[in-house]
């Protein structure tokens, strides 16, 4: 299944069309006194499938960023973007492989201030999920729709920065000609904000 670059950028073109929209006509409460926040950290994923596991590893380093917008009260609207390049050796035929993911996802969320310095952040939504895969001199793409479902605990350093401890888990599947694949597992990192 070929991915194409219209299916890449849809979800980001829904976020960017839903923050506009809930900025202009839902004005927001203050979460820290900002309305817009972004984050860049490192998360370590843990495919759901067990064979991707046994080529990959059971922790796969990905970077990742969010933007978190404020839309009405304590809601948010969110988008990510994590990506995944790794090298993995197929025991059963003492082959080795490679593969790239990038995964999108686009929701709804809801923060709460837990106290002065801390609030914590529940996130639901869609995922989007592609890959490619070099194995055994060939190249397998492919693709999922699914959804995705996360919780963001903030540490505020000051009026703009924070740090987050973040964890989330993401299921989506593709269709092949060996039959179903699993796509998505649990993530967890930690990263940097800056809220605007």
């Amino acid at each position: 299944m070929k991915l194409t670059s219209r299916n890449i950028f849809r979800p980001l073109f829904v976020l960017v069309l839903l923050l506009s929209v809930f900025s202009t006509f839902c004005p927001g409460e203050d979460i820290a006194s900002r309305r817009l926040m972004v984050t860049a950290g490192g998360n370590l994923f843990s495919g759901s499938s067990s064979d991707y596991r046994q080529i990959y590893g059971k922790a796969v380093f990905t970077p990742e960023i969010k933007i978190t917008g404020l839309v009405y009260r304590n809601f948010t609207a969110w988008g990510s973007l994590g990506y995944i390049s790794k090298s993995g050796y197929i025991e059963e035929v003492a082959e080795p492989s490679k593969i790239q993911q990038t995964m999108f996802g686009i929701g709804i969320g809801y923060a709460y201030k837990l106290s002065a310095v801390l609030r914590l952040r529940g996130e639901l939504g869609l995922v989007f999920i592609s890959f490619q895969e070099q194995a055994l001199e060939e190249t397998a793409n492919g693709s999922g729709m699914g959804w995705k479902i996360g919780a963001d605990l903030d540490y505020l350093l000051g009026k703009k920065l924070f740090v987050t401890l973040t964890a989330a888990y993401s299921a989506a599947n593709d269709e092949a000609e060996t039959g179903k694949i699993k796509l998505g597992g649990f993530q967890a990192g930690v990263g940097l904000g800056i809220a605007f």
